[in-house]
């Protein structure tokens, strides 16, 4: 299984009006997760933007998950997608992890898409990368994934790679 972070470069425009209008899939990828947030300018419309999805069905599919704070697939459009419920840094990372993994199982995923921070407006939750993280970094995941492409924001790249990074007993002598 491979890991990929993409780094995601949001246009000026985008930061300084908070809202997301691109959007960039991965070649390949069967599979697109995305935060449970609609209406608005936001990834997920951007996701359908791009590719022509119905705007009311996925208010209302965004609307359900977030209401049952569940992991929800829609199948009915290409590439399969895979809605989390907002968290706002709230949520139970560990049981949506779980329910996420389950939902990635039953959709077959080869190739997923992980876009849940690839356009951030504060910091990056650390808590909740960190669980999500564990899961993929602990081949907790279904046989049939090939790979993983894993959105990050670029202005939040360091704080990430401050989570992956190894402390050394002598790191704290500098």
């Amino acid at each position: 299984m491979h890991l990929n972070f993409h780094v995601i470069s949001n246009t000026h425009d985008e930061i300084y009006m908070g809202h997301k209008i691109w959007f960039e899939p991965v070649p390949g990828c069967d599979v697109i997760s995305a935060t449970a947030n609609a209406p608005g300018f936001t990834p997920l419309i951007a996701i359908a933007r791009h590719f022509g999805w119905d705007y009311d069905m996925l208010e209302r599919a965004a609307a359900a998950c977030n209401e049952k704070g569940e992991v929800l697939i829609v199948s009915s459009v290409v590439p399969t997608l895979m809605l989390v419920p907002a968290t706002k840094g709230h949520g139970n990372t560990r049981k949506l992890m779980w329910d996420f993994i389950n939902a990635l199982a039953a959709t077959k995923a080869q190739c997923l898409h992980f876009t849940h921070f690839g356009f951030l407006q504060s910091r990056l939750p650390q808590q909740e990368v960190a669980v999500v993280l564990d899961y993929f970094l602990g081949l907790i995941l279904p046989r049939t994934l090939k790979s993983i492409t894993f959105d990050i924001d670029e202005r939040r790249i360091k704080q990430l790679y401050g989570l992956m990074r190894p402390t050394f007993p002598d790191d704290e002598k500098r």
